[in-house]
């Protein structure tokens, strides 16, 4: 059964018509804990060096499933309106892997005594590998795996803008602006980057902190995506956070999942954090759910920030 399992999951993520396409998205479930992942303008809110760090291992027990390991590092410019970082993606499904390098820069514009708006750019370096030797085929001598393909090193851009008060926030983003693909048949591989308006993907996500009362804050948040070849996706996130430490919630997908959420402040500067998703579809009578952990850390503020959106 796992050879099978292994092979439909080649067949479905790797080989379609003798072409590999690069996926161009990942799935996170806790990215309203640390936006930076999503949007690069949300850099731009942050007053002191912070970032995070994240472990997904998604539809467990399936072989060659999706993991997710990234990194976000990010700090104000001194004496400038600017934010800069860099993140560290890695997303691997089934042989393929590919790595996102990228440095991004968010811009502060003060509207007003209660809002701002940030806009950020991230270049990106793309490392496309597909690793077809740790296949398990029925002809061993088939020569489409019999070697892996060369590691192609792609470039492209995300741009995002990002609206905060001290209450809530909206961001939109672009994940990425062009095009990279990977094309790989018996003779060799060949990577190309292109433009192409049709196949760009759309991300809008906002959030809003009630206070209910001295002890009890309620997050809401959602995430709406357009990704092209693809049906309109939407996520709806509550979290209750008690004494701001301990957060407890539940997040709905579309795509049918649905989420459990927990965190907890651990010190000033460190949060950890934990989801699981739960499969309603069909698939999930072949794999045991979806873990995600996340390790958030900020350095405390010299003075405090006029405004500054709620984080989750």
């Amino acid at each position: 059964m796992n050879t099978l399992l292994r092979n439909i999951t080649l067949m479905i993520f790797v080989v379609f018509s003798g072409a590999l396409k690069a996926q161009d998205y990942f799935l996170m479930s806790q990215y309203m804990m640390h936006q930076p992942f999503v949007n690069p303008a949300a850099i731009g809110s942050y007053g002191t060096l912070n970032g995070a760090g994240l472990y997904r291992q998604q539809w467990v027990g399936l072989d060659g499933a999706p993991s997710i390991q990234a990194i976000n590092v990010n700090a104000p410019l001194n004496g400038t309106n600017g934010n800069a970082g860099f993140s560290v993606i890695r997303d691997k499904i089934g042989v393929n892997d590919k790595i996102d390098l990228s440095g991004s820069y968010a811009y502060n514009i003060t509207l007003n005594s209660k809002s701002k708006l940030a806009l950020g750019l991230s270049a990106m370096a793309v490392l496309n590998q597909s690793r077809f030797s740790q296949t398990e085929v029925n002809d061993s001598n088939d020569p489409l795996f019999a070697n892996d393909t060369k590691v192609h090193v792609l470039p492209n851009f995300q741009y995002g803008m990002y609206y905060y008060t001290n209450k809530m926030y909206v961001g939109v983003s672009l994940p990425k602006l062009l095009v990279n693909s990977v094309t790989a048949d018996s003779t060799g591989d060949n990577a190309s980057t292109s433009f192409d308006f049709k196949q760009m993907h759309y991300y809008i996500n906002a959030g809003y902190k009630i206070n209910l009362n001295s002890n009890l804050d309620l997050n809401l948040s959602t995430m709406l995506k357009q990704i092209s070849g693809a049906p309109f996706q939407f996520d709806l996130n509550a979290q209750v956070v008690y004494k701001k430490k301990i957060g407890i919630g539940v997040s709905y997908r579309s795509s049918k999942d649905l989420v459990g959420l927990i965190s907890y402040q651990m010190t000033d500067a460190l949060k950890l954090a934990y989801s699981y998703d739960f499969s309603m579809s069909k698939l999930s009578a072949y794999h045991g759910g979806s873990h995600e952990i996340m390790l958030l850390f900020q350095m405390a503020h010299k003075e405090s920030l006029l405004i500054e959106p709620p984080r989750f």
